[in-house]
């Protein structure tokens, strides 16, 4: 791990005069040395400067000091020095990320090693009496912070005659804080694998610093051949991650077989990701994936375990969670690294990259696995539903039970469910359009526009016309926008801007003839780049027209899909949209 330095800077306390300081300090001020210390904070945060020099009660707080040629972020903390001076303790903000950086790939070194064995890693410490016990997955107790005297109760819970003694004896052992022992039990103290012979236990005494000890363990099944087995767990290849089948049986075995109660279920689905491929590029699509799944797991770490559910969307199991609030910090903590990692390569480049989870608890929410995936997933559809960039965690009082989400969905389909073609997607609106009187329009249309990621999708009715609703990533829908459209379809020279046809495809706006000037200055003021223009008839022979537009940039149409927007077309024309 990469060390952070720590600099001091004494300062006097009635002119904020500095009195001395470390060598890297004066070389970074140069002639700022001569400023009192007040004068080398950023506005800002001056109000927290001097509320902490007032204070000097050693609490850490973030500031940024200006320098001749940069401005630093940083953390200080100020302590009084003596009557005269106060001590100001400075970090440089980015020699502590590059440090958290470098811890986390170093637990994320050890955490692969642990995986490719079935091995149950431990540390106690002394003075809490505590034991963090981690990567379970093989036993069938659960990575946690236990007492040692609870740690004990859990290896024993299996343990049987002389297994007992031979327990008792390493607990014994761990306690006593001197040099390193193995012992070795005859049979399986972690889990019903008729195949293990031995559980071998090791513990081993450290010291972490001058002011810290403790002891680090591990346990680790022998088979009959006396090798240890390698975990038959598979990994993503792209994401390190596990693969859908391992994470899909673990969570099973969680929920419905060893009913560990507080098991969390997440997913975790990346906003517009088709978007980010079209524009950036499948390899920076793979990037993203990539990083997503380190920020998953980084922010994880040891209190759950994660996995590729497919594509761009993640599966989280997420141990002991006692409270809401407990499973927001971890939800909200993978959101906002995400959209912090990457905060221009969103739907356009103004926006950030995003995700959107959905979340429910065992057994709190739901008694078995199933009906708690479908939950989970309905609160991941909430969060996309509701805007995206978000996440949801299931409560009744706000979504309903079970039984009414199900009644719900068999009213309101979503027809845009995980891994459906663009075919699957307009079979199903047909099937809804034809068989149930519930859905709607506006329904068609938001899902139309989600499934094909289309930023803006708009629909006019008239004669004259009237704007019924629009939909998208970036929906079009203000009053100023929908007249000037108004007045441009109801213009009897409407005919000459989409040449007399009824699909017409503008994937540059210099295609429109020069008498249409107005037309393109709103839509370029709008940044609205591309057009697609369909005219049809609905039921009642009702003149309507329907654009699909690009926002924020260019789109070279893809003309696969065209026979899918006239699908869609001919789905709306069944219905009498006035």
């Amino acid at each position: 791990m990469k060390d952070v330095s720590f600099y001091d800077i004494v300062i006097a306390k009635k002119d904020q005069k500095i009195v001395s300081a470390d060598a890297w300090i004066y070389d970074q001020l140069g002639s700022y040395a001569q400023k009192p210390m007040n004068e080398l904070i950023a506005v800002e945060d001056m109000d927290i400067y001097l509320n902490n020099i007032k204070n000097c009660d050693g609490n850490w707080y973030p500031s940024k000091l200006l320098c001749p040629d940069t401005m630093y972020y940083t953390y200080m903390k100020a302590a009084v020095e003596n009557e005269d001076f106060i001590r100001l303790t400075i970090i440089n903000a980015a020699d502590l990320l590059n440090a958290h950086s470098s811890l986390m790939r170093t637990i994320n070194i050890f955490q692969a090693q642990l995986d490719m064995y079935e091995d149950v890693y431990f540390v106690y410490t002394p003075g809490e009496e505590s034991v963090s016990v981690f990567n379970t997955e093989v036993s069938d107790f659960q990575s946690r912070v236990y007492t040692l005297d609870e740690f004990e109760k859990v290896l024993l819970s299996r343990a049987k005659g002389d297994q007992i003694d031979s327990v008792k004896g390493f607990i014994t052992q761990v306690k006593s804080g001197v040099g390193r022992s193995t012992t070795t039990v005859k049979g399986n103290l972690l889990n019903d694998d008729s195949d293990v012979t031995h559980t071998v236990l090791d513990e081993s005494f450290v010291f972490y610093d001058k002011d810290t000890k403790g002891v680090v363990g591990h346990i680790q099944l022998l088979r009959s051949s006396g090798a240890v087995k390698i975990n038959s767990i598979k990994h993503d290849s792209m994401t390190g991650l596990l693969e859908k089948s391992d994470i899909l049986r673990i969570a099973k075995e969680r929920i419905d077989d060893r009913r560990l109660e507080g098991t969390a279920l997440a997913i975790i689905d990346i906003d517009f990701f088709k978007s980010v491929n079209d524009t950036f590029g499948h390899q920076f699509g793979d990037e993203v994936i990539k990083r997503t799944a380190s920020i998953i797991s980084n922010e994880i770490g040891t209190d759950g375990i994660s996995g590729r559910f497919g594509g761009d969307e993640f599966l989280v199991l997420l141990y002991d969670i006692k409270s809401e609030k407990e499973l927001r910090v971890k939800l909200k903590g993978i959101k906002n690294k995400v959209t912090s990692t990457f905060p221009d390569k969103g739907i356009d480049k103004d926006n950030p990259l995003s995700v959107s989870i959905g979340a429910a608890v065992f057994p709190k929410d739901a008694e078995n696995y199933d009906d708690l995936f479908e939950l989970t997933d309905h609160c991941l559809y909430l969060a996309k539903e509701k805007g995206r960039n978000r996440y949801i965690i299931y409560t009744p009082e706000k979504h309903g039970t079970l039984e009414e989400i199900r009644r719900k969905q068999q009213n309101v389909r979503k027809f845009n469910e995980r891994d459906n073609s663009y075919g699957d997607v307009i079979v199903k609106m047909f099937n809804m359009a034809l068989h149930d009187k519930d859905s709607t329009i506006e329904q068609y249309m938001s899902e139309f526009a989600e499934a094909f990621d289309l930023q803006n999708v708009m629909l006019f009715v008239g004669e004259p016309f009237k704007h019924r609703y629009s939909a998208g990533s970036k929906a079009i829908d203000d009053k100023v926008a929908t007249d000037f459209l108004i007045k441009i379809l109801d213009s009897p020279e409407l005919d000459k801007y989409f040449a007399l046809d009824n699909f017409v495809v503008i994937n540059r706006l210099e295609t429109l003839p020069p008498f249409a000037h107005k037309l393109k200055e709103f839509l370029t003021k709008r940044e609205t780049y591309s057009v697609i223009y369909i005219k049809f008839f609905d039921k009642d022979n009702r003149k309507c027209v329907f654009i699909i537009s690009s926002v924020g940039k260019s789109t070279m149409w893809n003309q696969t899909h065209f026979r899918y927007y006239r699908a869609f077309i001919d789905l709306l024309s069944l219905h009498s949209l006035g």
